[in-house]
């Protein structure tokens, strides 16, 4: 009777082991998983605030004349004037910040084709051109007709 009682806890103790190294295997995949849904949530949100910023920087870029004094002047303490354009720094968050506290770097990069048209691109760059992540190229047309201040093409109508 004692071997067959022996023979049954053993066989118990072989349930046991397969049990826990199923649960271990099962969990070291989900946390794996886990890892790589928190690895592409921040690069989701680095494409999508990369996208916007671009974005906004090609709107000034479309609809100001002269948009290098424009852009240094909404960004003081960040912008860097280059030869080909200007360069805005960002920290984690995607504010603008100085050198010191830079995550996040766009160019902003401009070369005339004629006296109307003028080519740009602007490239988003993780840690000092580590990792491109969005680029934006574009053209923008200078229009004939100059602008008042009220930015209304034309002149003033009585």
């Amino acid at each position: 009777m004692k071997k067959h009682s022996s023979c049954r806890s053993g066989l118990l103790l072989m349930e046991l082991i397969f049990s826990i190294l199923f649960f271990s295997l099962v969990s070291a995949v989900c946390l794996q998983l886990f890892v790589k849904a928190c690895i592409l949530g921040q690069e989701t949100k680095e494409l999508d605030m990369a996208v916007r910023c671009a974005v906004s920087a090609a709107e000034l870029l479309e609809k100001t004349g002269e948009p290098l004094p424009y852009i240094t002047s909404l960004f003081p303490e960040s912008c860097v004037l280059t030869e080909e354009g200007v360069t805005l720094l960002f920290d984690a968050e995607f504010h603008s910040c100085t050198s010191a506290e830079m995550v996040y770097q766009m160019d902003i990069l401009l070369s005339p084709e004629d006296e109307q048209t003028t080519s740009w691109s602007i490239i988003l760059y993780k840690e000092h051109h580590t990792r491109e992540i969005y680029r934006l190229d574009g053209a923008s047309y200078r229009g004939l007709v100059p602008r008042d201040a009220a930015g209304q093409k034309g002149g003033s109508s009585a």
